[in-house]
C-alpha cells in the first residue's frame, strides 16, 4: 500500500536469463530452444530456427548504439535488481520500498518470440510452455502479488487454446498476446474464435501488448530508427486492436471476453471512442452487421485501458471517458519505463481521490483475481 492507496502495477516484466529456455523446455525440442547465437551482424543475441528474435534489417532497428546507450543509462536505476538477477526477492523488494501491492508480469524476450514467424509451431508452442512454467515458478514466491501473465502460441491458434486451458490451471492471471497481424490474420480472424471462447471461459483477461522490432507487421516499420517506431507503434496497435474487437464483432461474439491494453498509454482514447462513434453515426451496421451496440458500449463493457502517472492528457480521458475505464502500468523493468516516478506522477495527477483509488487498484485488480 501507498499513501493509503493499494497499487496494482498492470504492465511489468520479466527479465529472460537466456539459459532458461532450454532449462524448461521439453526435451524433445531443447537442442533446439532459443538461445544466444551470432545474429550475422557481428553482434550476438537471442535467436531462434537460427534467426534473430528481433528483426535486425529494414526499417525499426533496434541495434543502434546511440538506442544500446541511451537504454543502458536508463537501466542505472535498476542495478540492485540486475545484481540480483531480476529475481523475485528483488522485484519484491523494489515493490516494497515503492508502496506496490502487485504486479502483472508479462516476457521480454518471449514478446520478441511471439513477433517472428515459425516454420516450426510446435517448438513455438513448447517454447511458450517453457517460459510459462519458468515464469509461474519464478510468482510461486508470492502468488497474491506476482500475477503472470501467460504468453500463447498465436501463431497456431490450436495450440493456443491449447496454452489457455493449461496454463489457466496452473494459476495463470491472465493471457498475453501482441496486437500485430500474424500470418495475414488480424485479431478478428475467425481463426481465432476458438481462442477467444477459450479465454472467456477462464473469466481471466486477454492483455494486449506490443514489443519491439517484430517480423510481423507493424507499425513501427515505416520509421528508420528504433525510438521513432516505439513512439508510433504501441499506441496506434492498440487503437487498431481495440477497434478490431469491436467493429468485426469479436465482442459480440464472445461478450464475457475481457480486454486489457497495457504500455500503449491512454491519451488517444477519448479521440478514439469519438472517431469511432462518427463512423458509426454515419454507416452504422452497413458493413458490420456483428455491431449490434455502439462502440462505446463495447469499449464500457469489455476494456480497460492502462495509463502511465505522467501523461498529461490523463485528466481529460477521465473526464471525457470516466475513471471506470483506465487503470495504471509502469512497464517496470524496462528503460523506457516510468518506475519508481509513476506513481508519484499518479498521486499528483489533478484529479479525484476516487478517480485515483480506481485507476491504481479497483478497476483492474478484480480482473486480475485480487
Amino acid at each position: 500500500m501507498r499513501n493509503g492507496l493499494k497499487v496494482l502495477d498492470t504492465d511489468a516484466h520479466q527479465m529472460e536469463p537466456p539459459s532458461m529456455w532450454a532449462k524448461y523446455m521439453d526435451p524433445t525440442f531443447a537442442d533446439r530452444a532459443p538461445a544466444i547465437g551470432d545474429m550475422g551482424n557481428g553482434e550476438k543475441g537471442m535467436m531462434c530456427e537460427g534467426e534473430p528474435l528481433a528483426k535486425q534489417d529494414g526499417s525499426y532497428p533496434m541495434h543502434s548504439e546511440e538506442f544500446l546507450a541511451a537504454s543502458r543509462r536508463a537501466m542505472a536505476r535498476f542495478e540492485r535488481a540486475r545484481a540480483q538477477g531480476f529475481n523475485a526477492a528483488s522485484r519484491l523488494e523494489d515493490m516494497d520500498e515503492e508502496g506496490v501491492d502487485a504486479q502483472v508480469i508479462y516476457p521480454t524476450v518471449g514478446g520478441q518470440l511471439l513477433g517472428k514467424p515459425f516454420h516450426d509451431t510446435e517448438l513455438l508452442a513448447a517454447s511458450c510452455r517453457a517460459y510459462n512454467d519458468w515464469s509461474l515458478e519464478y510468482c510461486s514466491a508470492n502468488r497474491e502479488r506476482l500475477r503472470m501473465a501467460a504468453m500463447l502460441p498465436v501463431q497456431a491458434p490450436d495450440l493456443a487454446v491449447e496454452e489457455v486451458q493449461r496454463t489457466d490451471a496452473l494459476g495463470a492471471a491472465c493471457f498475453y498476446v501482441r496486437p500485430n497481424p500474424v500470418a495475414g490474420r488480424n485479431l478478428y480472424h475467425s481463426d481465432y474464435d476458438p481462442l477467444w471462447r477459450a479465454i472467456a471461459a477462464t473469466n481471466k483477461p486477454i492483455c494486449i501488448h506490443d514489443s519491439g522490432s517484430p517480423y510481423w507487421p507493424s507499425y513501427g516499420e515505416r520509421m528508420d530508427t528504433h525510438t521513432a517506431g516505439h513512439i508510433i507503434a504501441h499506441p496506434f496497435e492498440a487503437m487498431v486492436a481495440m477497434m478490431s474487437l469491436i467493429w468485426f464483432g469479436v465482442i459480440e461474439r464472445h461478450p464475457g471476453l475481457k480486454v486489457v491494453h497495457v504500455e500503449a498509454d491512454a491519451g488517444w482514447l477519448p479521440y478514439w471512442l469519438q472517431r469511432m462513434e462518427q463512423h458509426y453515426d454515419f454507416s452504422g451496421q452497413a458493413e458490420h452487421p456483428e455491431l449490434r451496440q455502439r462502440p462505446t458500449a463495447y469499449f464500457k463493457s469489455n476494456f480497460l485501458v492502462a495509463a502511465r502517472g505522467d501523461e498529461m492528457t490523463l485528466p481529460a480521458a477521465v473526464a471525457l471517458v470516466g475513471e471506470d475505464y483506465l487503470t495504471f502500468n509502469t512497464d517496470y523493468p524496462h528503460p523506457d519505463g516510468t518506475w519508481p516516478a509513476g506513481m508519484s506522477d499518479l498521486e499528483h495527477q489533478p484529479i479525484t481521490d476516487d478517480a485515483r483509488r480506481k485507476i491504481f487498484w479497483d478497476n483492474a485488480a478484480p480482473l486480475f483475481g485480487l
